[in-house]
């Protein structure tokens, strides 16, 4: 099994115990997220690792137009899907740009020699700015097929990569335990 179908096997396994859905780091961030990006009234957000979409359909209520890309498609139950489901690193050519992005407690969960490809994949389809929310500690639950957190590093090491990516970046810290970015390209 490939890298990308490991991947994917491991999250549609997560995504079936009903214990990961009740924590979405993505919305509690959301708040905070739009205040910072400041997206303008039905702006386009594509929820990248969109999971369970607690975010996604709380952009929805406020008028966002959002897409939803997930490597497991089982992960949202909500109305409103579809999800795509697609490797973040394997992005399918046709899946065209939105204003927005946002990407909340996905990208420590990559492999790290994807890491910069999907900062890559993202800035490329992103016209205005992407929101990041970045854990920078390992994980101890729901690890039953595999460690979740596989790229851990300091915060110097993700600035670097996202500089890297996008033309504009401004970083915060929360309690040096998450890294918080706005994206512009």
């Amino acid at each position: 099994m490939d890298n990308t179908e490991s991947e994917r096997a491991k999250y549609q396994a997560v995504w079936t115990d009903p214990r990961y859905r009740i924590i979405s780091p993505g919305l509690r961030h959301l708040k905070d997220a739009l205040e910072w990006m400041q997206p303008e009234a039905g702006a386009s957000v594509t929820d990248w690792g969109s999971g369970s979409g607690q975010a996604t359909d709380a952009m929805v209520a406020q008028g966002y137009a959002v897409r939803m890309v997930d490597i497991a498609a089982n992960a949202y139950e909500g109305p409103n899907g579809p999800v795509i489901e697609a490797c973040l690193w394997e992005l399918p050519a046709e899946l065209g740009a939105t204003d927005y992005g946002f990407c909340a407690d996905v990208m420590e969960h990559l492999p790290p020699d994807k890491v910069e490809e999907v900062f890559a994949q993202i800035a490329a389809r992103t016209t205005k700015a992407c929101y990041f929310q970045i854990a920078l500690f390992h994980d101890s639950c729901f690890t039953d097929n595999g460690p979740l957190h596989l790229s851990v590093f300091p915060p110097e090491w993700w600035e670097k990569r996202l500089r890297a990516a996008f033309s504009g970046v401004e970083i915060r810290m929360v309690k040096r335990k998450h890294l918080l970015a706005v994206c512009t390209v």
